[in-house]
């Protein structure tokens, strides 16, 4: 059994606009972090992109000293230490570990949990500043290590509506899967990801420079509050991923495109990373943000037809009813809104994590022209493309 507090987070608090969440530590401390806990060596590390927390690729030796596992990964490990404000809530990981399993007995692919040299799923750690000032310390953060899943994440894939079909056909299959699970931590969760926490986003919007960026925020926000919220009760609820974006599902290529050059190759996803976002929620929020993501990089000929392609996938699982469908350019407006406004926040806190620009540069043109489409003239296209694929 792992350390657990299932009431102790229910009410987590929202971060704070002034609150720096991301933790402190240096790439140095890791291969000692990783032995000490886990009874690893390790031979390869590299920092990997990341928000809000840190991730660390960790490559170890065949031989190990920790009891609780039977062999090496292979290929690999992530070493992944939470941000603060998630960290003061351990209860959040267990209910992860359970959703994934539960998920992957349902044929789904997730990232598989590491025990520690203590049985445990994860632990709070102190670490010293990396500035090696004996009297400083940050966290605790919550440390946890998850199996590595190989192959190229959808950014790194051409952006081909194969591809958008094939990505809408495993969230389909993802939120199949995780029908029906219920964990107690996240019956009062929230967290400020949460599309739910959209209001929110207005605290934050002096870390927007540009008025006609701020003018356009503040018009989906609008919608959003007048047209979405009172339209809560027509939406389907369920457990949702929270964060099904082009950086977290990991890709194949489709066997059988020798002919077909590279550029525009199909590929299929294999897995989908990072459960850390999970709410209790609705479950056309997810639909919303793995379009709004999808689109972000897509060649710019392609982007309002990305929606179309990925429903039709979608569809041959799961549905979305008439108050769910009307209700997609808003909500895939207020996620891009989200996504940029925070981006533009963490950016001010942190000017060397330049990750936090991946968003930025074709997010607001993306933001800027789904906005000015006409909701039945995008609609329309949309449907005409589901057609096709029956």
């Amino acid at each position: 059994m792992t350390e657990s507090n299932n009431n102790e987070s229910s009410n987590i608090k929202l971060q704070d606009p002034d609150e720096e969440l991301k933790p402190r530590v240096s790439k140095n401390a890791i291969p000692e972090l990783v032995h000490r806990l886990y009874g690893l060596k390790v031979k390869d590390i590299k920092e990997l992109p990341s928000y809000d927390d840190l991730n660390f690729f960790v490559l170890a030796d065949d031989k190990f000293e920790n009891k609780n596992i039977q062999s090496v990964n292979k290929d690999g490990y992530v070493l992944k230490v939470l941000n603060s404000l998630q960290s003061s809530s351990p209860g959040i990981i267990d209910a992860q570990h359970a959703l994934c399993q539960y998920v992957r007995e349902r044929g789904v692919a997730t990232q598989v949990q590491i025990p520690n040299n203590d049985g445990k799923d994860w632990s709070l750690e102190t670490f010293q500043d990396s500035e090696n000032t004996p009297s400083t310390k940050h966290g605790p953060y919550l440390v946890r290590l998850v199996t590595f899943v190989p192959g190229k994440i959808f950014h790194q894939t051409p952006y081909v509506p194969g591809s958008f079909y094939n990505i809408g056909l495993f969230v389909g299959r993802l939120h199949k899967a995780m029908t029906g699970f219920h964990h107690s931590f996240y019956d009062n969760y929230t967290m400020i990801w949460s599309l739910e926490q959209i209001p929110v986003l207005k605290d934050f919007l002096k870390a927007v420079t540009s008025e006609e960026d701020v003018v356009i925020v503040q018009e989906v926000l609008k919608d959003f509050e007048e047209n979405v919220v009172p339209n809560y009760d027509k939406f389907t609820k369920g457990v949702i991923h929270g964060d099904l974006n082009e950086q977290n599902a990991i890709m194949v290529e489709v066997p059988g495109q020798e002919n077909v050059p590279l550029n525009e190759r199909v590929h299929d996803v294999s897995a989908m990373l990072d459960f850390n976002d999970v709410t209790d929620s609705y479950t056309v929020f997810d639909v919303a943000i793995c379009i709004a993501y999808i689109s972000i990089d897509c060649p710019v000929e392609r982007q309002a037809d990305v929606g179309g392609h990925f429903l039709a996938g979608y569809y041959k699982t799961c549905s979305l009813n008439a108050h769910e469908f009307e209700a997609l350019k808003t909500i895939i407006c207020a996620r891009l809104c989200q996504s940029l406004v925070f981006g533009a926040h963490s950016y001010a806190q942190q000017p060397w994590n330049t990750y936090l620009l991946t968003t930025a540069k074709g997010g607001w043109p993306l933001l800027h022209k789904l906005w000015k489409i006409p909701t039945n003239e995008l609609y329309s296209r949309w449907t005409e493309l589901i057609q096709q694929y029956k």
